[in-house]
């Protein structure tokens, strides 16, 4: 790794500049890896001509001001196809709002991973109840085949039976069981719904994106609730997504906190929560956030 790389990867911004003033030279990787960070300063700092594209990793995550920075740059948004991505990952109502002023197409059938897909039935095969119905409003629509109807009557209560498919996004596990919208439910804040697929004996620390647990997915978005339903059915607080290592569920929420802020994500309360079950984590203070720090060990 290098250490421009390095300087991102621990969010120091002043080492970041410190470095290209002595003749750093940024790339996209690392820029790609900035878009990680919560703070767009770190886009200011690394960006060179042409990087704009990389806006779908910054929808990767929660982060508002981060895509107004690429929307502000002039990216389209349809030849990015920046709806249909920010739907597989679960953004929420305010980031998929910002994509459709900007001029996103609700039937644009999509054209890499679920080719052909349009975005309201991409909302249906996500179980994205909250997106179906902004893009219903807005005027979308698409045919739903019986996967699509099967995800969506789980999204709306109405059933527990998930279908036998394989998943309409990358970066989510191999295999046609479904078990990974476990963690997009979770991300999205669904406790309802996670219950009722737990009851249905679905495993509570079945992986879904980038191999995060439910737990990991509902602490990065400060759903408290959720996370305390994950944790009184015993999601294991000490396992790592990455490696060895990193990340725990609680490392998740703390990182959050700063990086993927959801809108109405109860970040202190969800610390709090996990740290008083235990949960290790490898965050030390300060993080950035004083609230955060004072219920750190």
């Amino acid at each position: 790794m290098s250490t421009l790389l390095a300087a991102v990867a621990d969010g120091d911004l002043a080492e970041v500049r410190r470095q290209l003033a002595e003749g750093a030279v940024t790339d996209e990787d690392v820029f790609y890896h900035a878009c990680e960070r919560g703070d767009p300063a770190f886009l200011d700092a690394l960006y060179a001509p042409g990087f704009e594209r990389m806006v779908n990793r910054k929808l990767d995550f929660e982060d508002a001001a981060g895509l107004r920075w690429f929307l502000d740059r002039g990216i389209d948004v349809n030849d990015h196809y920046c709806l249909h991505h920010a739907i597989g990952r679960g953004r929420g109502v305010r980031i998929l709002t910002m994509l459709l002023d900007a001029g996103a197409d609700v039937n644009r059938p999509w054209d890499r991973w679920d080719a052909g897909r349009r975005p309201l039935a991409l909302a249906a095969r996500c179980g994205h109840l909250a997106a179906y119905e902004l893009l219903a409003e807005r005027g979308a629509v698409a045919e739903l085949d019986d996967v699509d109807a099967a995800v969506l009557a789980v999204a709306r209560g109405e059933s527990t039976t998930l279908p036998r498919a394989v998943s309409p996004v990358r970066g989510t596990p191999d295999g046609d069981d479904y078990g990974w919208i476990l963690g997009q439910f979770a991300a999205l804040g669904r406790t309802d719904v996670v219950k009722a697929l737990l009851d249905n004996g679905m495993a509570v620390d079945t992986r879904g994106w980038s191999d995060f647990t439910p737990l990991d997915q509902a602490a990065m978005n400060g759903r408290l609730d959720t996370v305390r339903l994950l944790v009184e059915r015993g999601a294991d607080l000490a396992d790592t997504a990455f490696d060895e290592h990193e990340p725990t569920p609680l490392d998740c929420a703390i990182w959050g906190s700063s990086n993927n802020r959801t809108d109405d994500g109860d970040y202190p309360g969800t610390v709090a929560l996990l740290v008083a079950a235990g949960a290790p984590t490898g965050h030390t203070k300060p993080t950035g956030d004083p609230r955060i720090d004072a219920l750190l060990p």
